[in-house]
């Protein structure tokens, strides 16, 4: 059990700009709930004043970062802007009844839920607050140092990337550093408020179309009332490294660079997902994943830019060849729908989500979205996220790094995490959430197709 013990409201250390700031198309289609991740610190030891540290450097960091200080409020036509009122956000503080060891290796579940804020979404949009962070201390006594640092961030306000970036500046600041000027956030959205109209989208756009139902059926709800479950799958450098050649052994086009290690994790975890389904062979299935735009669009965003700048995109493919034709061949597919991101195509992608008379309609499209009417993306479809290329594990504040980040709830979609672990040796860390019926037989030929790439390569 967790015991609140505090709670503070804390605001930019000095004035910030007021007014409102104008969020993209791209925030406007991402949840309006908030993102719940969680750190985990074993400092060596005993550290001080954990609290006032935080508190100081988190009013400092909102200087730079005072969107996030700010509120929400809609306009007339349904968009979400930031009323930058620096209301502030909110930092408790807390303990609980619960060794380190309780929580096992933290993958989500109710109890690590309970590491993260509440958030009242009964309330008014306008009262809500954007960010806030709960530290919970756990009760070991022959590791009193340890403790959890958990966020409710809300997702609007940026992708990974870019909280990323905030919460490793935030960290430099406590240990009492500087931030140089690159690292000073980009604010201004307008970058890509495109003038033009009439809207010109120019592709097909399948990632923004309803994914296949399973044959035989005219929805998803059999599928969506189903229990998910997550779980922490770890590959080791060496399984990376194993798939990667897999991957590469056929079916590069000529002059091709190789397939990366995303591409070659991404097929082997949609291979492993359709071979657990057992679905008819002339069954469709979709992979949806995002890509950053801000080295791709014309003109290229600024390294820190703060907002969201992923776009989706999706590969398609049928259950039999999925499951029956050689890695490459999957890999081939996802390299296809990545490189299908180009200037042209997120414009392209912008202009469709500016033409929905309605923005509700168009957030329905998105994963995450809530709601009986958003788009569930379940069996037969997989959703993956890759921070592969993120530093998840910098955030020192003083005391080290953290030993685990991870998010602390289970999708009601069928989805993929992917992220390196802490060491950042090369080992890589799967959180799947998939339906808890084909769990087992998901992690069955997630490993066993890893053992006869090992098997197949001393022969």
């Amino acid at each position: 059990m967790v015991i609140i013990k505090a709670s503070y409201n804390v605001t930019p250390n000095e004035p910030t700009p007021n007014g409102y700031l104008w969020l993209s198309d791209l925030d406007q289609v991402v949840r309006l709930s908030h993102l719940p991740l969680i750190l985990i610190y074993k400092p060596k030891q005993n550290p001080e004043n954990v609290i006032e540290t935080l508190k100081n450097s988190l009013s400092k960091i909102l200087v730079h970062y005072y969107p996030i200080a700010g509120r929400y409020s809609y306009t007339k036509g349904g968009r979400v802007e930031v009323n930058l009122n620096a209301k502030g956000a909110v930092l408790t503080e807390a303990e609980t009844t619960k060794t380190v060891d309780d929580y096992g290796d933290f993958s989500p579940y109710e109890s690590t839920g309970e590491l993260i804020p509440k958030i009242d979404y009964n309330q008014p949009i306008e009262d809500i607050p954007l960010f806030l962070v709960q530290v919970t201390r756990f009760s070991d006594k022959d590791e009193a140092s340890a403790f959890a640092i958990g966020i409710a961030y809300s997702h609007p306000l940026s992708d990974g990337a870019a909280f990323t970036k905030l919460l490793n500046s935030w960290a430099k600041i406590a240990r009492g550093e500087t931030l140089d000027s690159s690292e000073i956030p980009f604010l201004d959205r307008t970058i890509l408020k495109f003038s033009h109209t009439p809207f010109e989208p120019c592709y097909e756009h399948i990632e923004l179309k309803p994914p296949p139902f399973i044959l035989g059926r005219s929805d998803a709800n059999i599928e969506r009332n189903k229990s998910m479950r997550a779980e922490l799958l770890k590959l080791t450098a060496e399984q990376v490294e194993k798939l990667k050649k897999k991957a590469n052994e056929f079916d590069i086009p000529k002059g091709s660079r190789p397939y990366s290690r995303f591409e070659a994790i991404s097929a082997h975890i949609w291979k492993s997902a359709s071979k657990a389904r057992d679905l008819e062979k002339k069954q469709e299935s979709v992979l949806r994943f995002n890509v950053e735009i801000r080295n791709r669009i014309i003109p290229n965003l600024p390294d820190y830019y703060y907002g969201n700048a992923l776009i989706q995109t999706s590969a398609k493919g049928y259950i039999g060849e999925i499951t029956s034709k050689r890695l490459s061949y999957v890999a081939k597919k996802i390299r296809e729908a990545h490189e299908m991101i180009t200037n042209e195509y997120i414009r392209s992608q912008i202009d469709v989500i500016r033409g929905f008379e309605h923005l509700e309609d168009a957030r329905k499209l998105f994963i995450g979205s809530e709601g009986k009417d958003a788009t569930y993306f379940g069996n037969p479809n997989l959703h993956l996220t890759s921070w592969i290329n993120l530093p998840t594990y910098k955030a020192d504040f003083g005391w080290g790094k953290p030993f685990y980040f991870g998010t602390g709830y289970v999708s009601r979609h069928d989805r993929a995490w992917i992220q390196l672990v802490p060491d950042r040796d090369g080992s890589v860390i799967v959180c799947m959430h998939f339906q808890v019926e084909l769990m087992e037989l998901f992690k069955k030929f997630f490993y066993e197709d890893l053992y006869d790439l090992f098997t197949s390569a001393r022969l």
